[in-house]
């Protein structure tokens, strides 16, 4: 049941919006809209590889956040974005309608406002980037890549995708794609007719599918999250980024030394 509009903003209002401790709040311009969002640096070179976080449906909530701290412990300097203006979805009903009306061509100069973000941090002009997206915000990753955006890498966590030669032709980042076999949202058999696509037309690709799970299985917050699969979706992501947007062996660490798989809950 959808919940009266006037409960869902005013349970909007009460979600936390604060940062963790391991960022920092940023802002930046495009055109005339001054877009937030949570920075966090690696320790090391200031140089390293940045990744652009793009939200699921619910916002630049908590959970996002801890993603981008992950990543930052993996060597990467990761921008969260907020595609929302500082809302967020309380509910499945309210965060459905903001995603239906967020407009692409507006996400899309956000991701590449947070790239340009990236490459302008501490004099790293060369910087290399890529994109990490989970629901709604695999979707927008999937839009740069189709655009044509200049990223070193592309990683979809169960994101819609195209499944016509002429939508995906544009495609120069690699991808690494990971969906669920029973997700009702982004259909299995639409994901083996884009990874076949891709394939056939020489792009750089790696689908996971991983059988039996439905949609949102990263995120520990919702009902549909499986540990064990986000462990190891987590260490594939880990070991491919190494190759396509590598940190350098100073960002690894030791041999033998422990590596955490996940988020910390």
């Amino acid at each position: 049941m959808r919940m009266k509009p006037a409960l869902a903003l005013f349970l909007v209002a009460l979600v936390p919006q604060s940062v963790r401790a391991a960022g920092e709040t940023v802002s930046y311009k495009v055109g005339r809209e001054t877009v937030r969002a949570y920075l966090v640096r690696p320790p090391g070179p200031a140089d390293a590889p940045g990744l652009v976080v793009l939200h699921e449906m619910w916002g630049l909530n908590e959970q996002v956040m801890r993603a981008a701290d992950h990543l930052s412990r993996m060597g990467y300097v990761a921008i969260a974005p907020d595609l929302y203006r500082g809302k967020l979805g309380a509910d499945p009903g309210l965060a459905e309608d903001m995603m239906r009306a967020l407009d692409s061509g507006r996400a899309l100069a956000i991701v590449q406002g947070a790239i340009d973000q990236l490459r302008n941090l501490d004099g790293a002009s060369g910087r290399p980037v890529g994109t990490v997206g989970f629901g709604m915000g695999g979707r927008i990753a999937l839009e740069a890549a189709l655009h044509g955006f200049d990223v070193g890498a592309t990683v979809i966590f169960y994101g819609k995708v195209e499944t016509t030669p002429e939508a995906v032709a544009p495609i120069r980042s690699p991808i690494l794609g990971f969906f669920g076999s029973r997700d009702a949202v982004v259909r299995k058999q639409d994901v083996a007719k884009f990874e076949a696509l891709l394939k056939q037309s020489g792009k750089d690709v790696r689908i996971i599918m991983n059988e039996g799970i439905g949609h949102g299985f990263m995120n520990e917050e919702r009902a549909d999250y499986e540990p064990e699969m986000s462990k190891d979706s987590w260490a594939i992501m880990k070991k491919w980024l190494a190759i396509k947007l590598p940190t350098a062996a100073r960002a690894e660490p030791p041999a033998g030394a422990p590596v955490p798989s996940a988020p910390e809950p």
